[in-house]
């Protein structure tokens, strides 16, 4: 049941891979590169974003046991949940933040110029 998911995604990047080949290269034109740092940042982030979601969840659900085990700790379980989540999230966030720099800044001949 889990493995469906993947394999439709393998299936659409093997099928996403043959992009680069579609049409003739004109001088100039460096497409192949710039979809290979899309394909990969697009990725990363996908694994970023995942990973910590599961984390988040995990972590929220750890510590909504132990406050219902004993609720006199509920403050402090409270303070240092906050400060996971953020550290979490903040790893996805320097994902995208380093995606944006990777799309966005010219490294030469780097970006596809029509």
């Amino acid at each position: 049941m889990r493995k469906k998911p993947l394999l439709i995604f393998l299936g659409l990047l093997i099928m996403a891979s043959a992009l680069p080949a579609q049409g003739a290269e004109q001088p100039g034109i460096t497409s192949s590169m710039f979809f290979w740092t899309t394909l990969i940042g697009s990725l990363c982030l996908v694994v970023a974003a995942i990973v910590g979601i599961t984390s988040q969840s995990r972590a929220f659900r750890s510590a909504a046991d132990n406050i219902a085990r004993n609720p006199a700790a509920a403050d402090s379980i409270r303070g240092m949940l906050i400060i996971a989540l953020a550290l979490m999230e903040s790893l996805v966030i320097y994902v995208l933040l380093i995606d944006l720099i990777l799309f966005f800044v010219k490294w030469g001949n780097y970006t596809v110029v029509k």
